[in-house]
């Protein structure tokens, strides 16, 4: 849940930057993530004795999900196209999302 506390907090920066600049956002942003348990717990904060040391962590997602900044959204692993630049994947992985990262496909839109 670090690397995507840490999105969430460069997302407040970014939308920040964006609506003095005038380009204000009405609409949250969209974060995907791939873990369903991280989704439940901000969903539906239930701590148990494993997982008290992420409180306020979750708190803090919790509270830009209750402001309208953002939103998390369920992503399955195989969809994450960031995965080829923080592990390692197998090559038909590998060149099945570089077109993703290089813009040269661009991705549909999820409801």
């Amino acid at each position: 849940m670090t690397r995507a506390t840490e999105a969430h907090c460069e997302v407040v920066y970014a939308r920040k930057l964006a609506g003095e600049l005038g380009f204000v956002q009405l609409t949250p942003t969209k974060i995907y993530e791939d873990n369903q348990g991280a989704l439940a717990l901000v969903k539906k904060m239930h701590l148990r004795n494993r997982s008290k040391h992420v409180g306020l962590r979750f708190c803090f997602v919790q509270r830009l999900i209750e402001l309208g900044i953002i939103s998390g959204e369920y992503n399955p692993s195989a969809d994450q196209h960031s995965d080829i630049g923080t592990k390692f994947v197998p090559e038909n992985v590998f060149e099945h999302h570089t077109p993703y990262i290089l813009g040269e496909v661009l991705p549909t839109k999820k409801t």
